[in-house]
């Protein structure tokens, strides 16, 4: 019998995993995939991000997004506690995808901050002998051999950066608990949400990321006893602000005069605006602009976002108006999803916003 005589039943369930809502979303059934070839035992939990948490019939606690909610990204994060002068050895592959990058974190202020110098990106990464790096521009992105070597250190930094080895991060003596991971961001078309595998076929070159490890007597662990003895439970930071602290700011009399407790911190002419910590851009934003000038702007990134990147926020009511309205200008990106061959150049944008007063109401 032909295995194209399947039943509608059938087909209607095959043509579904397939299907997404935007070029370049990752198919339920890669999503399947993905979950199924990654989501074991690791130093770093995952795979994460929205697709997983929504689509998977019974995601992991760990899978839940939290407060990175693009849908394109595959995360793999976890925390670990690494002994003063032991040392901590990544071996990867790059993945076919558009963005990879590497990073530290340490709690602090009620929530994640980035470890300042304890990141890689997926350009700045240095390939192991025989190997090609994807991600720098110009680069063959199809490279067959992509492999990595990057190490960790709990040793403070050299103080001079021009002694820092190539693919090493710092992250000191202190033996505090960390949080660490991977974002990968759009992987190609045909490729699992890792971008390590393929996304059609059961067979793959095994999980993109492994550990081995050193302790300061010299010891020598494993995969599993890296796992066993740096890695830490994942859990997650409490909120930088509890309901009632936050509800308390819609009332507070040190508010700006100009805010109303139904609309605030929202603004009829409110703009886009980077994102300069949980104090400036958040607590700040019920001051006036005199007073919010003089909160010191937050110097690395907080609430575990990627320090390379630019975040942008507003505040928006419906009691303006139904509909906000905003011109802006696309930012120019590395077009990768097709599988392109070479590393197109990448990016930047510019935009603004307002509210349209025909449409300002109730």
């Amino acid at each position: 019998m032909s295995v194209l005589a399947l039943d509608s039943f059938t087909l209607a369930n095959r043509s579904r995993a397939g299907r997404v809502e935007r070029d370049g979303d990752v198919p339920l059934g890669t999503i399947i995939r993905t979950d199924e070839r990654y989501n074991r035992d690791s130093l770093f939990y995952g795979p994460r991000g929205w697709d997983y948490w929504n689509l998977l019939q019974n995601p992991q606690v760990y899978q839940d997004p939290n407060l990175w909610p693009d849908k394109r990204p595959t995360y793999f994060f976890g925390q670990l506690m690494m002994p003063a002068g032991s040392s901590l050895t990544i071996l990867g592959r790059f993945p076919h995808a558009r963005y990879f990058k590497f990073n530290f974190y340490k709690f602090e202020r009620s929530t994640f901050v980035e470890v300042p110098g304890a990141a890689l990106a997926g350009y700045d990464i240095e390939p192991d002998p025989g190997s090609g790096n994807p991600f720098k521009v110009g680069a063959d992105r199809q490279v067959k051999n992509r492999n990595f070597t990057m190490n960790v250190l709990a040793e403070e930094p050299p103080i001079n950066p021009a002694e820092r080895p190539k693919n090493t991060i710092y992250v000191g003596r202190d033996e505090n608990e960390l949080m660490a991971g991977f974002r990968i961001y759009v992987s190609d078309k045909g490729y699992d949400g890792a971008g390590w595998g393929p996304a059609d076929t059961p067979s793959f070159d095994g999980p993109g990321i492994t550990c081995e490890g050193k302790l300061a007597d010299g010891t020598q662990l494993s995969n599993e006893e890296v796992i066993k003895q740096f890695g830490r439970a994942m859990g997650s930071a409490p909120p930088p602000l509890t309901v009632d602290q936050w509800h308390k700011l819609f009332d507070s009399k040190e508010n700006d005069p100009s805010l109303t407790p139904a609309t605030a911190p929202a603004r009829r002419d409110g703009q886009f605006e980077l994102f300069w910590g949980m104090k400036y851009s958040l607590v700040g934003a019920f001051m006036s602009p005199e007073e919010r000038a003089r909160i010191p702007v937050a110097t690395v990134m907080e609430g575990g976002g990627d320090p390379r990147t630019e975040y942008m926020i507003n505040f928006l009511s419906r009691k303006f108006g139904p509909v906000y309205f905003f011109r802006a200008k696309l930012p120019t990106f590395p077009d990768t999803f097709a599988g392109t061959k070479v590393m197109p150049e990448g990016q930047g944008s510019g935009a603004k916003f307002k509210f349209r007063p025909d449409l300002a109401g109730e």
